[in-house]
């Protein structure tokens, strides 16, 4: 088992083709470009600061919250009027703000890490991770971890819909009592959890780092009724047999689309399913690292204002890329590109878009492509 936070051998020339045909659902052109994959350490750096930092929206508010994003986001297929909900997969007609009927589930219980919503606090209205939910299901799991039954296990079974139906089970565990998600519905919390733990890594104002691990008395630990720095989650090897046994479907894609259009930002791994196992599970094999083709020597000065000299060597003759990215993963400009000579290069970037309209203050990527070789720096534009 790879563990989350471990770095995982360089990704082999294969996986990066398998990665580069994967299906999108409808993340726009361009969202996932500052994507590095040459690493499990980069791919996780590069692909939270794609998803980090998105639009927060109020839990409960007379102006746009939770409650209208989640009705579009799991509304019924066959019904545009209804919700269909996420344990007792039970349709319900909608309702703006609280009814007798469903409510909001914290797929990642908010007891672990973050039961205070506050303003700079935004796992506890991240609608990729709340669902609607039947009320008495939702307090039937309660903050029990995803894990399958096996000792003391009570059935919870859905409805059928659309031909589709199955059981929730709840059992006992020690420290903690677990939940076992019904079939159809397993691989929509599995990767809701993914996107919780690279989503959130304690680096923006009170936000914990949130970590998804197989040891349940760690999770226990984080249910403090505090907002608290680090806290876990699981079990990771259940959530990786759930995402595997079920795959992303259309109402999955739907509920991206819909929740994007109001957060800005999407889950990952509904739109690159192949990235769990990368980051979260054994990965592939290691390849032969290949003969490094290039050095990307930094930016200077870093900060900089007007200006900055981006340096790199090529170790022989070869087509490349040099191109700056927003931390959102759009492409602001390209640098340079086509076949160059070995040796030192520079190239100075003024802080402009490819329009040569100057860019806002802050952090951005400068990425360096060449073969099948990527490497990264940040830089910071102050004006």
């Amino acid at each position: 088992m790879t563990l989350p936070r471990m770095l995982a051998p360089t990704l082999s020339f294969l996986a990066l083709l398998l990665l580069s045909v994967t299906a999108v659902a409808d993340a726009p052109p361009g969202y996932y470009d500052g994507v590095d994959l040459t690493s499990q350490e980069t791919m996780r750096a590069t692909v939270h600061e794609v998803i980090d930092d998105h639009q927060r929206f109020p839990y409960t508010s007379g102006s746009t919250d939770t409650w209208d994003i989640l009705n579009q986001a799991d509304e019924d297929p066959l019904d545009p009027g209804r919700i269909l909900d996420l344990y007792r997969n039970r349709s319900l007609p909608k309702f703006s703000g609280g009814n007798n009927y469903y409510n909001r589930e914290h797929t990642w219980p908010n007891s672990y890490g973050f039961p205070d919503d506050g303003w700079d606090n935004d796992p506890y209205t991240d609608c990729h991770q709340l669902m609607l939910c039947d009320i008495s299901y939702n307090g039937a799991r309660g903050s029990n971890i995803f894990d399958d039954c096996t000792s003391g296990c009570s059935s919870y079974p859905t409805d059928e819909h659309d031909g589709v139906s199955g059981v929730n089970y709840r059992g006992n565990g020690s420290p903690i009592d677990i939940w076992e998600v019904w079939d159809h519905r397993k691989g929509d919390v599995a990767r809701a959890m993914f996107y919780m733990d690279v989503r959130y890594e304690g680096d923006s104002g009170s936000e914990p780092d949130l970590i998804l691990t197989d040891d349940p008395f760690l999770i226990q630990a984080s249910q403090t009724g505090d907002n608290e720095p680090v806290a876990y989650m699981g079990l990771l090897e259940t959530l990786l047999a759930w995402h595997e046994a079920d795959p992303v479907d259309d109402k999955e894609r739907h509920r991206n689309d819909v929740v994007f259009q109001y957060q800005q930002n999407r889950n990952p791994f509904i739109d690159h399913p192949g990235w769990v196992d990368l980051l979260f599970g054994d990965g592939i094999t290691p390849a032969p690292v290949p003969d490094a083709l290039f050095a990307l020597d930094g930016a200077a000065p870093n900060p900089f204002n007007p200006a900055t000299s981006i340096t790199f060597t090529l170790a022989r003759p070869a087509r490349a890329e040099l191109a700056v990215f927003a931390l959102d993963g759009q492409r602001v400009t390209t640098l340079t590109t086509g076949h160059l000579d070995a040796g030192s290069h520079s190239v100075r970037w003024r802080g402009r878009d490819a329009a040569g309209r100057l860019v806002p203050s802050g952090a951005y990527l400068v990425r360096l492509r060449g073969e099948d070789q990527v490497a990264s720096t940040k830089v910071l534009l102050l004006q």
